[in-house]
């Protein structure tokens, strides 16, 4: 008894930190996938005037597997070689939800523009010499499920990709 009551306690809290660590990472696990399919949509799309809505859109339906979290914001830019923005004054566009995700239709987004969005698709290069590379960073919540400390409120996290823009025409053309 006195063995039980000395052990039990211990399982308990690595039941409890196994499953919020298994949650964190579900969570991890959508939102890298989300950051990665949109700058796998960016990378196709391009220059065209709807490049940016159509990267917001796959993030968004994406998102919207978050089972213990929620997206804070989008960016989109242009990538230095590290895959940091390369002029985040003029190449990046920061995008936030303005209510919830919108999960029932792929054909619109409930991701608003909340810099001014300076890097314009139109100004995106992608002919084959000088193709330019587009980031895609997503930030979002976790919130802890059970309150039990260490795993109380919420951690904030990122999550980016980055893919070289395809060009207009192919290499042989």
């Amino acid at each position: 008894m006195v063995e039980a009551a000395i052990i039990l306690p211990v399982l308990i809290v690595l039941a409890i930190g196994l499953a919020e660590i298994g949650f964190a990472a579900i969570d991890r696990l959508t939102m890298a996938n989300a950051a990665r399919q949109g700058a796998r949509v960016g990378a196709a799309a391009g220059d065209t005037p709807n490049a940016d809505q159509s990267i917001l859109r796959s993030v968004e339906q994406a998102a919207c597997a978050l089972k213990y979290g929620s997206l804070v914001s989008v960016e989109i830019y242009e990538a230095d070689p590290n895959g940091d923005p390369s002029d985040p004054a003029a190449k990046l566009n920061l995008y936030t939800p303005s209510g919830g995700l919108n999960c029932t239709n792929s054909a619109t987004t409930n991701l608003t523009c909340a810099n001014g969005c300076p890097w314009t698709p139109s100004s995106r290069s992608t002919v084959v010499t000088n193709l330019d590379e587009v980031g895609v960073r997503v930030t979002y919540t976790h919130e802890w499920i059970t309150g039990i400390p260490p795993w109380t409120g919420s951690v904030t996290w990122t999550d980016r990709t980055v893919m070289r823009l395809e060009p207009e025409t192919g290499i042989g053309s």
